[in-house]
């Protein structure tokens, strides 16, 4: 069974053997702005980061919050994914 995702304050984490991946986000009213996603060494290569990225879109689309891509793995994830482009917020 895969572990959930926790959506913490501020941040989703996922925890797996023994290490902890996390996305960061700073919500400033109805704008979610994605600061950051790691990954430790370990796990990378098994689409952790997919994962939390996915989190967090679920999260702002139920929310009703624009995005800000501001971390770039998660700019990438937006190129891959025109399915959560109509969440982010234009420049």
């Amino acid at each position: 069974m895969e572990p959930a995702v926790e959506h913490q304050p501020g941040r989703f984490v996922l925890r797996v053997e023994g290490h902890v991946a996390e996305l960061v986000y700073t919500r400033r009213g109805n704008v979610m702005d994605i600061h950051h996603t790691f990954t430790p060494p370990p796990l990378r290569g098994r689409e952790i980061a997919a994962r939390l990225t996915e989190a967090a879109f679920a999260y702002a689309r139920e929310e009703g919050l624009r995005v800000v891509p501001t971390c770039s793995y998660t700019a990438v994830y937006v190129e891959r994914h025109p399915e959560v482009r109509a969440l982010v917020q234009e420049a």
